[in-house]
C-alpha cells in the first residue's frame, strides 16, 4: 500500500475489510480475530471513523505490542505492519485454521462491525467453512449389528 492507496481508503470509510483506530486498543485483539475469521482485513490506527488522519506515535513498543497481542490469539495470527507517515496499517490476512478466538471469545465481521459469536453461530461456522468435512463426523445413530455389513466389507473383486 502506499500513499495513494491509504487516501482512497480514507475517502471511502471503513467496511468489511476496513477498520479505523484513532489510538491503540487493548481490545485490537477482538479486530484481529474478526478479520481472521472473515476474509482479512487492515486495521489502520492514527485514523478516527470519519477518515480523519489524527497520527499516532509509532515505536518499536506500540509494534512489539500489536505483534504480542497477535500471537496471544489462538491459534496465533500473523499480521504485517506497515507504517506510512504517521499512521500505522495493519494487515491481517484471511485465516486459514479457522475459527480463531482471543481471551474474549470468537468474533467476525458483519458489515462495518465486529461481532461477538455465540456457541450455536460457532458451530454453525465450522460445519459451514468445511473444517468438519462430512466424512469425519460420528454418526451416534450407527448399530453396528444392524448397519454393518460383513459381507460388502470384506468383498474382493
Amino acid at each position: 500500500m502506499n500513499e495513494k492507496e491509504l487516501k482512497i481508503i480514507l475517502a471511502e470509510g471503513e467496511g468489511y475489510n476496513i477498520e479505523f483506530k484513532e489510538n491503540f486498543d487493548k481490545n485490537l485483539d477482538r479486530e484481529m480475530v474478526a478479520f481472521s475469521n472473515s476474509s482479512g482485513g487492515r486495521i489502520i490506527l492514527g485514523v478516527c471513523d470519519t477518515g480523519e488522519i489524527k497520527g499516532i506515535s509509532i515505536t518499536n513498543k506500540l509494534k512489539s505490542t500489536i505483534l504480542d497481542i497477535a500471537r496471544n490469539c489462538d491459534p496465533p495470527i500473523t499480521p504485517d505492519l506497515l507504517r506510512i507517515k504517521n499512521i500505522l496499517i495493519i494487515d491481517i490476512p484471511k485465516g486459514k485454521r479457522k475459527p480463531y478466538q482471543c481471551k474474549d471469545g470468537f468474533f467476525i465481521r458483519v458489515g462495518t462491525t465486529t461481532q461477538k459469536m455465540k456457541r450455536d453461530e460457532i458451530l454453525k461456522f465450522i460445519t459451514t467453512k468445511s473444517i468438519v468435512h462430512f466424512d469425519e463426523e460420528i454418526n451416534y445413530n450407527f448399530d453396528i449389528k444392524k448397519d454393518f455389513d460383513r459381507q460388502k466389507f470384506f468383498l474382493v473383486p
